[in-house]
């Protein structure tokens, strides 16, 4: 028994009296602070990316053609005049086909003569893009109540003077 009222006499004694008050009031606001955080984001994209480069002429030496037949002509005129008599057949034949190899030897050493043109190269990338965007948080209120200004963290966005309801608990306890 004597147990028990030991237990009863701490827990009275640890057990304080308190009383709470709770009002409406209004606040005026005297500043606002925007909070803030930024979001960097890596956005991949494939793209068209194009280039001017120096590219080699790729040309290819025809077989026989327009060009060949006049170097034919020409070489196969020069032959008739030079042959005589009986041999005018075989110069006039003979000048037609020097004539026709001149082109095609020309024609070889302009696909391979090393010449280079300017060309538009397209190829498709991944390409990644940083991005960094803006975003608010909430919103550092200042306001004055009752003479004192005290500091609040609001999602909702006030003006500077605008007035606003305060919930004010005061609380009173014995010692």
């Amino acid at each position: 028994m004597k147990f028990i009222f030991s237990i009863l006499f701490i827990f009275l004694s640890s057990v304080s009296f308190s009383k709470t008050i709770t009002t409406l009031t209004n606040g005026y606001v005297e500043s606002v602070e925007v909070l803030k955080k930024y979001i960097t984001q890596n956005i991949p994209k494939r793209e068209k990316v194009c280039e001017i480069k120096r590219v080699p002429v790729q040309k290819t030496s025809q077989g026989f053609g327009a060009d060949n037949l006049i170097g034919a002509l020409i070489g196969g005129a020069i032959g008739n005049k030079i042959g005589e008599g009986g041999g005018k057949q075989g110069s006039t034949a003979l000048g037609a086909l020097i004539g026709s190899e001149i082109v095609r030897n020309d024609k070889q050493a302009r696909a391979s003569n090393n010449e280079f043109v300017e060309k538009e190269v397209c190829k498709i990338q991944n390409i990644t893009y940083t991005e960094t965007s803006e975003q608010i948080t909430g919103y550092k209120l200042n306001i004055d109540i009752d003479g004192q200004i005290l500091e609040f963290i609001s999602n909702k966005s006030y003006n500077p003077g605008d007035i606003i309801g305060i919930r004010k608990k005061i609380s009173y306890s014995l010692d």
